[in-house]
């Protein structure tokens, strides 16, 4: 007799759930473009508003004023401070062939990584020499929180990825290197990108809250707020299926197709009286983007050229945001 074959069960999207290692995430898939551009930005999320604008998308109301939340993002520009270059083995995969640093780093930089004050531009020329070794290359970048309302001096570094061929990404990094990527140098308005941040951490629950089971019946056992037959006695190895107690949030996550519908240079248009809730006064460049996006106030939320919708459906029609 055949032995019974079952499906997978349930989503493994969030399954197992891994505590992110850094307030911030990395991005590993980037979008295969021809455009010579950076392909993602970041800003520091300040809260959330209320905007009314002309609904252009298909359905009842299109055309129409309709209400949508936003959530507010300041865009300070980012600064490029060096390129990494990548080769492909067959066998381990991508690794790191050699990287290139700024010959003047800036000092808030310093306070985050370690960058030789000298730099090693001479490395873009072992990287050309090796051209044909290499598969990818990715600006380092690193953000400007002095420019933005928090409170903070130590920036975030990490890699952005270039659009174009190899030859292409090599000069456009060596062309960046010690300049400034501004918000628009990426998006437009009306555009879709991908958000990816860490979610905000709740430290320990149990597996009620945790994953929304249902609690035992008094009669049934002397807990209620627990998983109930949790697997046989031998093989007495638990299934990764099983609902326990353990780390809530602090999650790495992506939401896909997050719609930019207004960028401006003058913080003011959009400010609170008093300031965002936790956050404060915004000092620089704003984005509102449609929605919600993951993480908690002031953290910093990674944008990505969307990797699954690419059409701009033109530019939004705003006519009031609420203060």
């Amino acid at each position: 007799m055949a032995d019974k074959n079952v499906p997978t069960s349930g989503s493994l999207g969030f399954k197992p759930k891994v505590r992110a290692e850094r307030m911030y995430p990395e991005i590993s898939t980037w979008e295969d473009s021809d455009e010579q551009k950076p392909l993602g930005f970041a800003g520091y999320k300040a809260g959330m508003t209320r905007v009314l604008m002309i609904d252009d998308t298909e359905g009842a109301t299109k055309g129409q004023e309709v209400a949508e939340a936003v959530t507010v993002l300041e865009v300070p520009p980012l600064r490029v401070y060096g390129a990494r270059f990548y080769t492909e083995d067959p066998n381990s995969g991508k690794q790191v062939f050699t990287e290139a640093w700024t010959e003047s780093p800036s000092k808030a930089l310093q306070k985050a990584v370690d960058v030789p004050k000298e730099g090693n531009m001479d490395n873009f020329e072992k990287a050309r020499e090796n051209s044909e070794r290499i598969t990818d290359v990715r600006l380092l970048v690193h953000t400007q929180p002095g420019n933005a309302g928090i409170s903070k001096s130590k920036p975030e570094n990490f890699e952005l990825g270039i659009g174009g061929t190899v030859e292409e990404k090599l000069d456009y990094a060596e062309e960046m290197i010690g300049k400034e990527i501004n918000f628009s140098d990426v998006f437009e308005e009306g555009e879709f990108s991908d958000a990816v941040s860490v979610t905000k951490g709740r430290g320990t629950e149990g597996p009620v809250q945790r994953y929304g089971i249902k609690k035992l019946g008094h009669k049934t056992q002397k807990k209620r707020r627990k998983a109930g037959n949790v697997g046989p006695w031998h093989p007495d190895k638990l299934s990764w299926k099983i609902p326990l107690p353990g780390q809530q949030g602090f999650n790495n996550r992506t939401e896909q197709n997050k719609r930019i519908l207004s960028h401006g240079e003058d913080g003011q248009e959009v400010q609170k009286e008093g300031g965002f809730t936790n956050y404060g006064e915004l000092k620089s460049e704003y984005i509102l983007i449609k929605g919600s996006v993951p993480g908690a106030t002031k953290r910093l939320i990674r944008l990505r050229t969307a990797l699954r919708k690419d059409e701009n459906p033109g530019q939004p029609e705003i006519t009031h945001i609420e203060r």
